[in-house]
Formats: C-alpha cells, structure tokens, sequence
C-alpha cells in the first residue's frame, strides 16, 4: 500500500547515511542494503524512509512534508503484538491464556525489540538529530525499540500482512525458541515475581548492554531485589540472561 506522499529536499549533514546532505524520497544504499539484507523488496520507498526518520532530526529540519516514525511506530505496535498473539495461540494449544499473555510481553518489550533491531543494523540507517547522536541515539533502548515497531508498520502498509509475518516471525526466531523451549524461564521468573508481588513489587529486568560480534552478542541484564542488592548476568540471548539473573536472584533471597 502506497501512503502517496512525497518528501522534500531539506538539508542535512547525516554521515551515517549516503544521503549527500539531502534528504529525498529515495532510499540511501546504506538503507537499500539493510532491507535487502532483511528480505524486505520494497515497492514504495517514502514509507520506509518515514520508518527510518526519528523525531529529532525534524526538530531540526521543519518541513511539514516531513513526518517522523511516531505514528508508524504506534501502528507497527499492534501489528507486531497481533502477530505475535497469532502464533502463540495457533502453535502452543497446550498452554494456558496466562502463559501464552506472559510470553508474549516478553517477545514484544522494549529491551528485546531494541536488541534485534541492533543487531540487524537498523540503528545505522536512522535519520536523528545532531544531539542525539551525539547522545549515542543509534544504540539508545527507546529509539531503537521505535524504529523496530516503525518498520513493522511500513512492512504491513507496503507489501502486507504476509510479509510482515514473515519479517516479525524470522526477527525474533532465536527469542521464541529460547523462551518457548525453555520453561524454566517461566518459573524461575514467576517464582521470583510472587516474592516481589509479597512486598507490592514487580521484577524489572534491565538490558544493560549488548557486546560481542554481531553472529555471537552477550546481552548484561540487571535485577535489583527489593532489599537494594544488585543481581547481573549475561547470556548469549535476553531471555537466558534473565533466567540466570532469576535464578540466581531466587539464590541469594533464600540464603537471606
């Protein structure tokens, strides 16, 4: 689907992009690349480059013409969790609504979107403004997470759900299979939320980083427990880094 709007050339000093300080209705080959890359054949190029334009680099560059990935992102959102829902319900009959809603969050979340969409590159190919990315903005969490969400909507609007399916499902292949075969996730996490939900609480896992090549990240999550203490671990995906993190979180209270 064709959104028919056409952008304006604006000037930009974006290194980051092959764009030759101009911001056109045409994809740089930086970002032709990272599509291909990602089995994305795009029909229309506008709706790509809105997914990839944050608004940052519009509080630099007014043009009306111009729109930032904000309400790509809201759209990519319910059509990412839709497709999500999907597969779950249509693969895992034997789960409960209640296991099946906590895997799904975890799919979906922020710490987890924004560590796939780094590790395909999708920071690299972002329009941001000066300070952001003087701030580190291609690697920061939210912006990431956004951009993911934004190009999931531009996917669906230009080629279709099919390929949004395809796009979503091959993206987050090694988190469903981590998290989906590996139940001791669940309770390990599950045992540690009732402890936290004791004392009106809820665990919250935080991505720290993400280092090592591209073929081979380790993801650093950090918990913090209800007494203070700190509790780290790293794992080669999120979800086994946060099993670790649970378990040993689970360790420490009961030796306390």
């Amino acid at each position: 689907m064709s959104s028919g709007r056409r952008l304006k050339t604006v000037s930009t000093e974006n290194k980051n992009n092959s764009i030759n300080k101009t911001f056109t209705a045409s994809l740089s080959k930086k970002q032709l690349t990272f599509l291909k890359n990602a089995n994305i054949e795009p029909n229309e190029h506008t709706i790509y480059i809105e997914a990839f334009t944050h608004s940052s680099f519009l509080n630099e560059h007014q043009d009306k013409t111009i729109a930032s990935n904000e309400r790509l992102e809201f759209f990519g959102d319910a059509i990412l969790e839709f497709i999500i829902s999907e597969y779950l319900y249509e693969n895992f009959n034997e789960f409960s609504e209640g296991t099946l809603t906590s895997w799904r969050s975890q799919l979906i979340r922020g710490n987890t979107l924004s560590a796939i969409a780094k590790n395909i590159g999708l920071g690299d190919c972002l329009f941001l403004g000066k300070g952001e990315e003087i701030n580190n903005g291609r690697n920061n969490i939210s912006i990431l997470e956004g951009a993911m969400e934004s190009l999931i909507g531009a996917v669906y609007l230009d080629l279709g759900m099919t390929h949004a399916v395809k796009f979503v499902l091959n993206s987050l292949e090694d988190e469903i299979k981590n998290l989906t075969d590996n139940e001791i996730i669940i309770d390990a996490k599950g045992e540690l939320q009732k402890i936290f939900q004791a004392e009106n609480l809820m665990p919250e896992y935080v991505l720290k980083s993400t280092d090592g090549p591209e073929h081979s990240p380790q993801y650093l999550v950090e918990l913090i427990l209800p007494s203070g203490a700190k509790v780290e671990a790293s794992a080669g995906t999120i979800q086994n880094a946060e099993k670790i993190v649970a378990k040993q979180a689970l360790e420490l209270i009961k030796e306390n």
